[in-house]
């Protein structure tokens, strides 16, 4: 006994120490390939594929809870980036969201029609293919110092727009994904869901949070505040899932209630760290059981990859116009749009033959659009030349100054 208890514990003490390796080469990867401008997703994509070789699927099963934590917690802190207010000051966005939205979704769905795909996975084929990477391109706009640009508030809007939607899509696609279909009686239901969950969560923010306000300034300077917050936020979004709804919306409405206050940097404090850690291994996980070999329908994902660029940039120059935008920040703004990232790993996940479709086109969207981001202000320099200003300078002539 003595001895299946000494195997038994040696066999555990090698687990954990695979995936505290692991963690390390996460690390390292994603801090060398920084340095090539290569975003964070991709390098823990690419040691998810690595890892098939010298990692047991049974070690895994320790990061389980990051991995069902890590959907949860990215809404919940997108959700704290905003309010009900700021959703209500979105008018400004809304024909260059619904541009985006006719140009990057309808097309999609109807080709992947086309190709021979049932309704349910079109609907995920062109929801995968929707949304930029609110990750990628906000951390491109901060690394680039172009936060200040006249792009920057449209590209940041369009996210938001396109991050409300994909929640929303999320919502619907997530019971058609379980084997519900397309009933209309179940649509009907969802919605009904989502609309009863948006007013009492209205209603919470308008009569309940103002009076617990202060409450919660003083609870989050507790040391332990981090059991309260992290538990309830891990309720809420997985009781949202057992209700057949979306945690991704669930958490994103819980993240929306917190008030902009002291509390709102408490939280920051004590969860940022655990949810870049728990997005890491999602990611990770996404490509770790993800097989590595390239799907049949190679040509349809090519004209996919091909379409992800060409459909974004054209999409985001027209929403650039209808904005108001020059023609030199509309094509610097277009060139800045193509990531794929997070959103659209996680709709590649409700179906495993799409998301064997979707590693590819996520991953070099995500490094063209990547380095199409970076080269953008050059090529829009170049295609609009600035005009030269005029050379003036003068010149005494008997002690007196004349323009030359």
């Amino acid at each position: 006994m003595a001895s299946v208890g000494t195997d038994s514990g040696t066999h555990y003490v090698d687990l954990v120490f695979e995936i505290n390796v692991l963690f390390v080469v996460m690390f390292f990867t994603a801090y060398l390939l920084r340095k090539l401008s290569v975003p964070p997703i991709l390098s823990f994509l690419l040691v998810g594929f690595l890892a098939k070789f010298w990692i047991d699927q049974e070690s895994t099963v320790l990061l389980e809870l990051f991995k069902e934590a890590g959907i949860i917690l990215l809404f919940f802190f997108i959700g704290l980036e905003y309010s009900f207010e700021r959703l209500k000051n979105m008018v400004s966005v809304w024909k260059p969201g619904v541009i985006d939205f006719l140009l990057n979704f309808v097309p999609v769905f109807v080709l992947a029609k086309i190709f021979g795909f049932d309704t349910i996975s079109a609907l995920i084929i062109a929801g995968v293919f929707y949304p930029s990477s609110t990750s990628i391109v906000a951390k491109l706009l901060m690394d680039f110092k172009r936060l200040a640009s006249p792009e920057a508030e449209l590209l940041i809007g369009i996210l938001i727009f396109e991050d409300l939607v994909a929640i929303l899509l999320l919502s619907f696609l997530i019971p058609m994904s379980q084997g519900q279909g397309l009933d209309p009686q179940v649509l009907s239901m969802s919605f009904l869901k989502i609309l009863i969950v948006l007013v009492v969560f209205y209603l919470l923010h308008e009569f309940v949070v103002p009076k617990i306000r202060s409450w919660l300034d003083r609870v989050s300077d507790e040391e332990s505040f981090i059991f309260f917050l992290l538990g309830s936020v891990m309720v809420v979004g997985l009781a949202f899932k057992e209700a057949g709804l979306s945690e991704a919306l669930g958490a994103f409405l819980l993240g929306v209630l917190v008030p902009e206050s002291r509390v709102m940097e408490n939280i920051e404090h004590h969860l940022s760290s655990l949810k870049e850690l728990s997005i890491g291994v999602f990611f990770f996980f996404f490509a770790y059981e993800s097989p590595l070999s390239l799907p049949k329908e190679i040509g349809f994902v090519i004209l996919l990859i091909i379409l992800g660029v060409m459909l974004k940039v054209i999409s985001t120059y027209l929403a650039a116009y209808v904005y108001g935008m020059k023609k030199r920040a509309r094509l610097r703004t277009s060139l800045s749009f193509v990531p794929r990232g997070e959103f659209s790993v996680i709709i590649a996940s409700l179906d495993p033959f799409v998301k064997t479709l979707s590693i590819p086109f996520i991953f070099v969207t995500a490094l063209i659009g990547s380095l199409m981001f970076v080269v953008a202000p050059r090529i829009a320099d170049r295609v609009y030349p600035r005009k030269k200003k005029p050379k003036r300078f003068r010149k005494k002539v008997q002690g007196a100054p004349v323009r030359a």
